[in-house]
């Protein structure tokens, strides 16, 4: 069945390793990764159980982004990080302002910073939460927390900065987050309701009040006796995710628009799947059910068999629950013969850590990288595979093989699962 295509024309990227997408691809080919020794810089003292993180080093701040906006306006780091993926993402794509008038944003942030200290100024003694006390102590409100910037501030930012009139959407679901805003975009772009999508996402947890809140979940890894390289998804000694920050952006279009205009397409976006296990707000459902409908939902919005696609992207986020069910569940998935043994998986939270609401945005981005170089990250610090994770997670070591097709998963809190399908441009596509 004949149906518009949409493809990739620009990308930004915000992690640990940097604020632009090329140096990531090569130092993740390398086998690098940004984790490092962390403590929430609300605290004087190393107490913290969280040691480790992938924090965004601002020392490496590119001269020519010292005066963006982002880092002269009252806004949370998600939204820094976030409007800086986006404009590296629509430089990239050559859109002038006329194109982008009309232009969809979607959005994906997480929790506030700054939560729990603005709610400590409500407190009234012993009394309960007054909004009069806190209306009195407003001046002393942080100007990057929860009652000073709105969970859709990043959509307003990026829509204003670049003039985009269309529709604005902010999407709020974990860490399923932007791969969600991204698969939206899809539709939007498909239905003919606009040519032209900037989607992603932007996170920062690496704070008291988030990290902490994740920690107490039993999440967040406090693991040391690894050092730096404690990420360690499907690996027997996985013991808990290791955060990063960030943010990634991607300008999706009709491939009609974007040739009209000599673009050149990195990959195609090909399909969407979403799902919700209705299990368990911090574990995921045991068969991996929730996982394998946004997968197998995804494939067919691609109108792809199982045994087409190259590489899955997997969530990987190196906690003992949720490796051990995504390998089911792919397994389940590519059982068609037995393609799964033949299947690559990587885990690129091995190498930037888990961006929580922004994760999906730099792995489709990597995702389509593979398609496009026909080349795979490795999943960085697989030494002893757990024994309910036996598949090809390419351990340590990049693998240069065809990529035609590829799957990348996100998984978020209270069972969210989506599934994104991008595949190597094409001129005719039958």
């Amino acid at each position: 069945m004949s149906r518009t295509r949409i493809v990739i024309t620009g990308m930004g990227a915000v992690t640990g390793f940097g604020f632009e997408w090329p140096s990531l691809w090569q130092r993740m080919l390398k086998g690098e990764h940004c984790v490092r020794p962390w403590q929430p810089e609300e605290l004087s003292d190393d107490s913290f159980p969280v040691r480790y993180a992938a924090p965004v080093d601002m020392q490496q701040l590119p001269t020519e982004l010292a005066e963006h906006p982002a880092w002269h306006t009252d806004l949370e780091r998600r939204t820094r990080f976030g409007w800086i993926a986006a404009s590296q993402a629509v430089r990239d794509s050559g859109l002038n302002a006329s194109a982008l008038q009309h232009a969809a944003v979607l959005t994906a942030s997480g929790a506030p910073q700054h939560m729990l200290a603005d709610m400590r100024l409500s407190l009234n003694g012993d009394a309960a939460p007054s909004w009069q006390t806190l209306f009195a102590q407003r001046a002393a409100l942080h100007h990057e927390g929860t009652f000073r910037q709105s969970n859709d501030r990043l959509a307003r930012v990026i829509a204003d900065d670049f003039g985009c009139c269309g529709p604005v959407l902010n999407i709020s679901s974990a860490c399923a987050g932007a791969a969600q805003a991204i698969g939206n975009a899809l539709y939007l772009l498909r239905r003919g309701e606009v040519q032209v999508a900037v989607a992603g996402g932007a996170d920062s947890v690496l704070n008291l009040d988030t990290l902490g809140a994740l920690y107490l979940l039993g999440a967040a890894s406090s693991e040391q006796r690894w050092g730096a390289d404690l990420c360690r998804p499907f690996d027997r000694d996985r013991s808990g995710l290791v955060a990063g920050e960030g943010g990634g952006f991607l300008v999706l279009e009709t491939l009609e628009h974007a040739l009209a205009r000599g673009a050149t397409p990195y990959a195609e976006l090909l399909g969407y799947g979403s799902s919700l296990d209705a299990y368990r707000v911090t574990a995921p459902e045991p068969n991996g059910r929730g996982a394998i409908l946004a997968m197998r939902a995804a494939l067919a919005d691609a109108q792809l068999a199982p045994t087409q696609i190259d590489l899955v992207n997997a969530h990987g986020t190196s906690t003992p629950l949720n490796d051990a069910t995504e390998t089911l569940a792919i397994k389940q998935v590519f059982a068609e013969q037995q393609h799964y043994q033949r299947l690559r998986v990587c885990a690129n939270k091995s190498q930037f850590g888990h961006l929580i609401a922004a994760a999906g945005a730099p792995e489709l981005i990597c995702s389509a990288l593979s398609c496009r170089d026909d080349r795979i990250p490795p999943t960085v610090n697989l030494q002893h595979p757990g024994e309910d994770c036996d598949l090809d997670y390419c351990a340590n070591q990049a693998v240069d093989q065809p990529v035609h097709y590829a799957l990348s998963n996100s998984f978020g809190f209270g069972g969210l699962n989506t599934a994104l399908v991008v595949g190597k441009y094409v001129e005719a596509r039958l």
